[in-house]
């Protein structure tokens, strides 16, 4: 994202309901921190057939309000609407957060000059606003393992309540969707999450788990439309794969990506080595998120996607898919470098279980994105300094004061490269059939873009009518 294999001895991972646990990064600080889980229900798609050329989808709604399928919609990196809860000796500071660099100030809430000022407004005293970038950061401790700052609670604000709160950056796609009968927060719902954690390292699959049930169930039955947009489907496609497939089927008619990331981002790998975000966004070398959140960081990068491809380089020195860990450690990201060896897709059951054995989801899926727009992949540096043995911070690395690094350029749509786009070729049933790329359209710009959106509501009343289309 521009700032904007086999397997041996596999083992199929299952979870029931029974079995998820409550939000496990939350930090008991004394009183129960309550989060009201959300999911978005995302109905209806417009998709042609499997072969031939697009025919115009109507976006009309099937007859009977009650024909549409609830729509549960899980946002992309930074997009999700956060409430954060600091103990401080015996006060608790109590605010909501929205990410300055991924939430431009025209779509901010209650009409907000800024970021800060959305979480003034909603219970942060500005003098301490300086305090939340390091309140945001997470620990990693010796085994590479992310934890909250000690006294910090981070959830949700609520869950598939109040979509207008809660993923304030995509109301113009709802608007849409709402032209062709959704109803915000009656059958089209929002699912955010804290997307510091990487899969399974949040609340993220029993708040799925919990949306859906009440979106089926407000529904009269009918099962839910998951739709998604970038790091939301990594979200999104990990709770399907690792929930019992019988409740996904039961739950559950497909799958909608838009422009879904579906394994680790190369470009973003330069993160962990750039100065964290900040309120202002003045600084032109600072990356949009926090270095130490693994939730994008410490996916590691999958030859499975990215394949030989030189990704980044330092002098003469090339960086490929296989080598994340080694740039890492040379640029000074050594707490990153062992997040990674903790969180690597390549080593996660649910993940091989498609990219690696290529086996489908329990449901349909169908994913759209943008491409032949030049892409950022990952970065050439000329020849700087790699961190000396005592250099544990990528401080004293001199990748971290390089503000303009060459870029190394791929196609994609802007955001993600069509490598990362194209990743559920590995596994989904039918790429020629799932997989749909619309020239010219942009990462975000795919969630509102006409095909993409008609792509979803014929998507969404195939799920209803028992016959989902291709997009392809």
């Amino acid at each position: 994202m521009d700032f904007i294999a086999k397997v041996f001895g596999f083992t199929k991972v299952v979870l029931r309901p029974s079995e998820l646990k409550s939000d496990v990064n939350r930090s008991s600080i004394g009183k129960g921190l309550p989060i009201v889980l959300g999911l978005l229900l995302i109905a209806a798609v417009g998709l042609t057939g499997c072969a031939g050329t697009a025919n115009p989808v109507s976006t009309a709604k099937p007859v009977g309000e009650d024909a549409l399928a609830p729509v549960v919609f899980v946002p992309g990196l930074g997009m999700s609407a956060l409430n954060v809860q600091v103990l401080i000796d015996k006060d608790v500071t109590d605010f909501d957060f929205l990410l300055p660099s991924m939430n431009p100030i025209d779509i901010l809430p209650q009409g907000a000059a800024s970021a800060l000022d959305y979480s003034v407004t909603n219970g942060l005293p500005r003098e301490e606003a300086a305090l939340v970038p390091t309140w945001m950061s997470l620990l990693i401790d010796d085994d590479g393992a992310a934890s909250n700052q000690p006294g910090v609670s981070v959830a949700p604000v609520s869950l598939g309540r109040d979509f207008a709160a809660e993923c304030p950056r995509y109301l113009a796609m709802t608007n849409q969707l709402a032209a062709a009968g959704w109803t915000l927060d009656a059958n089209l719902f929002c699912l955010p999450f804290d997307y510091r954690y990487a899969p399974g390292g949040n609340s993220f699959v029993s708040d799925f788990m919990t949306l859906v049930e009440r979106a089926v169930s407000e529904a009269g039955g009918q099962r839910a439309v998951v739709a998604c947009h970038s790091q939301g489907c990594l979200m999104a496609y990990h709770a399907l794969r690792v929930l019992d497939p019988a409740w996904v089927q039961a739950k559950v008619s497909v799958l909608y990506g838009f422009a879904g990331q579906f394994s680790g981002c190369s470009d973003c790998l330069r993160w962990a080595f750039q100065p964290g975000w900040s309120w202002s966004l003045d600084d032109q070398n600072e990356s949009p998120i926090d270095p130490s959140w693994v939730g994008e960081l410490a996916l590691d990068l999958q030859p499975s996607v990215y394949g030989d491809a030189v990704l980044y380089r330092n002098g003469t020195k090339e960086y490929r898919a296989t080598d994340a860990r080694a740039l890492l450690q040379d640029a000074g990201a050594v707490a990153m470098s062992r997040a990674t060896g903790a969180y690597t897709l390549e080593n996660q059951d649910w993940f091989r279980q498609g990219s690696i054995d290529g086996e489908p989801l329990p449901i349909p899926s169908r994913f759209v994105f943008g491409v032949d727009l030049t892409t950022t992949v990952g970065y050439s540096y000329d020849s700087v300094a790699v961190r000396a043995g005592s250099c544990q911070e990528p401080e004293c690395a001199g990748f971290w004061n390089v503000a303009n690094p060459d870029v190394i350029t791929s196609d994609g749509d802007g955001g993600d490269s069509t490598l990362m786009n194209a990743a559920p070729k590995a596994w989904t049933s039918s790429p020629s059939c799932d997989i749909r790329t619309i020239p010219g359209v942009d990462h975000m710009k795919i969630v509102t873009n006409p095909e993409a959106i008609a792509g979803l509501v014929s998507t969404a009343n195939g799920s209803v009518e028992g016959s989902i289309p291709c997009v392809g």
